[in-house]
């Protein structure tokens, strides 16, 4: 069945989350009327009520609501069997402790119907409570857009452009580029970077990334402290680390930020000083060490499916020298395990 909005959302024991999650939703879907419009909640083998709290959710909801499970862990295996599943021409992606904005539906898809080709859009995320730490928000106030043809990669990280809490494409995308990654994001050994991943591989393909600052969510990430935030950090970096190991080779700009970085390091070693994110803790070093495990846990995920190939043996033994000379160094604060 097909209908004209579909918007995606996984869930993995946020029970006392995800209904506040899913109450927005509908709100937004409420002020866009009339509207073809479906929810598609994956619940990714939560332990927790969850999986009742969405069957009475979705008993009681005026939006039609598609509940579905996944039991093996992975937040891109969840995306994949909602993308399978859907039937919306276009999409909406959101997460599980992030509450649309009541004019999110309409700017959407007032943005979508102007679109003349595909692109692959993210909005504004604001933090949902001013007492969580500043970080996996995006509030650029200005309209932004990145293109293949401009070269984008060459003076920003265009991967981490778009955040998939806030995320929005048509399904012949999909139909172009493919399904997630299933060896990146939550759930699996790098632990993040789904989004990343998708976004470059649309980027690659000629698809326009867009960031629009009315198009809003508000994320309620519930990290504030320190510790949580560097664990945030520390697994968006070897999400990092894993797709530039993914795309390296092809496209070696990818390893520009990793050469910056590293300059960087340097000037922390001579400083013994943390430029980077020295109110929590996360700094330069930090950064290195998580990127060189990101690619090496990149190399052993293809060596499990038995992708191995000379190139793969060499990248190993490089980064491996690297750990050896830097990463396992105490008394600079670099230090990563696989």
């Amino acid at each position: 069945m097909t209908v004209q909005l579909s918007i995606i959302v996984t869930t993995r024991n946020r029970a006392y989350a995800v209904v506040h999650c899913l109450d927005a939703i509908a709100a937004a879907v409420a002020r866009a009327a009339p509207l073809d419009a479906e929810i598609v909640v994956v619940d990714n083998g939560s332990i927790d009520d969850t999986a009742s709290r969405l069957a009475a959710w979705a008993g009681a909801s005026a939006v039609p609501v598609r509940v579905l499970s996944e039991p093996r862990a992975g937040k891109a295996r969840a995306l994949n069997l909602a993308l399978r599943t859907a039937g919306g021409e276009l999409l909406a992606f959101t997460d599980d402790d992030c509450r649309l904005h009541g004019e999110h539906i309409n700017d959407l898809l007032r943005h979508a119907a102007g679109d003349t080709d595909l692109v692959l859009r993210g909005g504004r995320i604001e933090l949902g409570d001013q007492t969580d730490r500043p970080y996996s928000i995006d509030t650029r106030p200005m309209r932004m857009r990145w293109t293949r043809t401009a070269k984008s990669p060459r003076w920003e990280n265009v991967t981490a452009c778009i955040l998939g809490c806030n995320m929005t494409m048509r399904r012949a995308l999909v139909e172009r580029l493919g399904p997630f990654d299933e060896d990146f994001g939550p759930g699996t050994s790098i632990g993040s970077g789904d989004d990343s991943e998708f976004a470059f591989r649309a980027y690659l393909s000629g698809v326009a990334l867009e960031h629009v600052p009315d198009m809003i969510v508000f994320h309620h990430h519930g990290r504030k402290s320190s510790a949580a935030a560097r664990a945030l950090f520390r697994r968006y970096m070897i999400g990092s680390g894993a797709l530039n190991m993914k795309f390296g080779r092809e496209y070696p700009v990818l390893w520009k930020q990793t050469y910056w970085d590293l300059k960087d390091v340097l000037k922390e070693i001579l400083s013994t000083s943390n430029t980077l994110l020295p109110e929590i803790g996360f700094s330069h070093r930090d950064k290195l060490a998580c990127v060189l495990r990101g690619a090496l846990r990149y190399l052993l995920v293809r060596k499990r499916r038995g992708a191995w190939t000379p190139w793969d043996e060499e990248c190993r033994g490089a980064l491996a020298a690297s750990a050896g000379l830097n990463i396992r160094s105490r008394r600079f604060g670099l230090e990563a395990t696989l």
